[in-house]
């Protein structure tokens, strides 16, 4: 069946006849008698009973009129859901943790208040990792540090954020990696961490890679620190949100290494109205 054949049939049992729902529908009345004939053909069975020259609906077209009733209604809610581009359904997020622990709660806040039919998803990881599950589908888009130029990705730099060597307040001045003690441990994220890839070139400059300890979180990590039990690297932002500040020491790296860009990335064939919103809701509070 028609969705155009069924209006025509709601109009002829709304309008009473023919002629009244022809000019209802602006069409001629042979137009609508042979699309009520067409229907009846299609179901093998009379819509209407006929009887001196008028139209009194029968058994079968009363109950076909809620169903058809139903089927235009539906069909038009998913032009009018199509057709609206505003923000809805899921928006899977993901996150490097320090990003989300220093960048993000504002504009989450902004974007759940502005955009309540949106069902956020959030999920904190290393920067290549989340790399991998935007390009598999699995995340909408992230926010990742100094991604590399990708052809299937959208890459749009939206923080700087500056670099620095954490240690125990008692450690000598760092400035160069040949300022590190042979038995100092590196405190990091797994190998897809950027931050940890940026720290590990750096030492590879003057000297081989130390131990390392591989570390979940960035509040563990800096706890773990400040008691001396090896150095790491985090972004200085980071440490305005961390209630034992006071007891690091925090040690400038060169120009050269200290400058890092986050990114939002998105895959250049999947964009929603939802990413860009929420990429409005972050730069409104950079």
């Amino acid at each position: 069946m028609e969705l155009s054949d069924l209006k025509v049939f709601i109009a002829v049992v709304e309008n009473g006849g023919i002629t009244s729902a022809a000019t209802k529908l602006n069409r001629v009345p042979s137009n609508v008698t042979a699309r009520i004939k067409k229907l009846e053909q299609q179901l093998g069975k009379s819509l209407f009973i006929r009887e001196n020259n008028r139209l009194r609906i029968s058994s079968t077209g009363e109950q076909l009129l809620p169903y058809a009733k139903q089927l235009l209604a539906l069909a038009q809610e998913t032009l009018d859901e199509l057709i609206d581009n505003s923000p809805r359904g899921k928006l899977r997020l993901g996150a490097m943790e320090a990003v989300a622990a220093t960048r993000l709660v504002e504009p989450l806040m902004n974007f759940h208040h502005q955009y309540p039919a949106v069902e956020l998803e959030i999920k904190t990881a290393p920067t290549g990792d989340l790399i991998k599950l935007v390009l598999a589908g699995e995340l909408d888009m992230a926010l990742v540090a100094d991604p590399k130029t990708n052809h299937r990705l959208v890459i749009t730099p939206i923080f700087n954020e500056t670099l620095v060597m954490v240690s125990d307040l008692a450690y000598p001045p760092i400035k160069c990696p040949q300022d590190l003690n042979s038995d100092t441990t590196i405190m990091a994220f797994s190998n897809s961490c950027a931050y940890r890839t940026r720290l590990t070139d750096w030492i590879r400059q003057d000297k081989d890679i130390l131990k390392i300890i591989e570390i979940n979180s960035y509040h563990t990590l800096l706890s773990c620190v400040a008691a001396g039990m090896g150095v790491g690297i985090v972004p200085l932002a980071l440490l305005d949100n961390y209630p034992f500040a006071a007891s690091l020491q925090v040690h400038p790296l060169s120009d050269a290494w200290q400058h890092s860009v986050t990114s939002f990335i998105w895959r250049k064939d999947s964009v929603k109205s939802s990413i860009e919103a929420f990429t409005d809701c972050v730069n409104g509070n950079v």
